[in-house]
């Protein structure tokens, strides 16, 4: 046993054998969030998320005095009863799910619980939805209209050519760095999930808008903000690096100036690119590789929208329909 796991398992031992100590539980969870972003390289967003749920849990079992660390999955049945009572949605019951089971399977290899409470029970069944696409003639609206006279209106062009061009995450255009840009060769380069590293080709439209940007609006931008983040090719109007959210509100913003009244997310645009590039012929190895998806089984609902689409156009156009 390393030292690590006979400190942590000195500090059980002060607590009664009936109820670990919210200390206990926040060390060990500090811990365990450390590990995935470390050792698994799980994203800020999903460590976030599993801290939430690893509180909510912990709120309940203080609530129902059950002690958190030496649970039966008995009693973890309970816990999601009341969640699906409390009618979360089957994905965040799963996702809670897959956070305790990952907690106490961290547990179990710190030698710190024997058995893994969560592993027998059963997920939920998560409905698949179709993902909210935009046709061509809304996304030509969205992308036409800004104003290019000013540093904003090049910026958001730019922008939204780009996250429809290369079908990024909107965490992946945000962190997007001048080092980034091949535009000379049609590239960018981006980080995705687990850190993994992808080069995405861009057509030559998005190129020039990206060159056009950079060249008039980006150095006027990058005076009014911090030194360092002046590497970055998206900046706020004080020249500071447009966050996530900051994209979210340019993409709502944008659709809204367009006259489209249903939510558009900078996802709508990453779900319209793949679906484009099936229906024009594109393989799913090639829209799997440009979208960053470890699984095909992920890229494959692609299909099930360009199937969709095939038949709507079969039944508009066939004779005998």
């Amino acid at each position: 046993m390393t030292s690590s796991r006979k400190n942590t398992s000195q500090v059980l031992q002060t607590s009664t054998l009936s109820q670990s100590s919210q200390s206990d539980f926040e060390t060990l969870k500090s811990r365990f969030i450390e590990m995935l972003v470390t050792i698994q390289n799980k994203s800020e967003k999903t460590a976030k998320s599993y801290r939430s749920d690893l509180d909510i849990y912990y709120d309940w079992a203080q609530r129902t005095k059950l002690d958190p660390l030496q649970i039966e999955y008995r009693q973890l049945r309970l816990y999601l009863a009341e969640q699906s009572a409390a009618q979360y949605s089957r994905a965040t019951i799963a996702r809670r799910l897959a956070c305790l089971r990952s907690f106490f399977s961290f547990l179990e290899q710190e030698e710190i619980i024997e058995g893994n409470p969560a592993k027998l029970l059963q997920t939920p069944k998560i409905e698949k939805r179709l993902p909210n696409t935009l046709s061509s003639a809304e996304i030509d609206s969205i992308l036409d209209v800004h104003d290019l006279s000013t540093d904003e209106g090049l910026r958001d062009s730019a922008l939204l050519e780009l996250l429809y061009a290369s079908g990024g995450r909107v965490s992946e255009i945000a962190d997007l760095k001048l080092d980034d840009l091949r535009l000379d060769q049609g590239l960018a380069r981006v980080l995705g999930k687990g850190n993994k590293e992808r080069y995405i080709p861009l057509h030559q439209l998005a190129a020039d808008k990206l060159q056009g940007y950079l060249a008039s609006a980006h150095p006027s931008m990058s005076k009014k903000g911090r030194e360092q983040a002046a590497d970055f090719v998206f900046l706020s109007a004080r020249g500071n690096p447009l966050s996530a959210d900051a994209i979210r509100r340019i993409v709502k913003r944008s659709a809204k100036m367009a006259g489209i009244n249903r939510p558009v997310s900078p996802h709508s645009f990453r779900h319209s690119f793949a679906t484009d590039l099936l229906n024009n012929g594109a393989d799913l190895r090639t829209v799997q590789e440009l979208l960053g998806h470890r699984n095909l089984s992920t890229t494959q609902i692609y299909t099930h929208l360009s199937s969709k689409r095939l038949r709507t156009i079969h039944e508009q156009a066939h004779p005998r329909s």
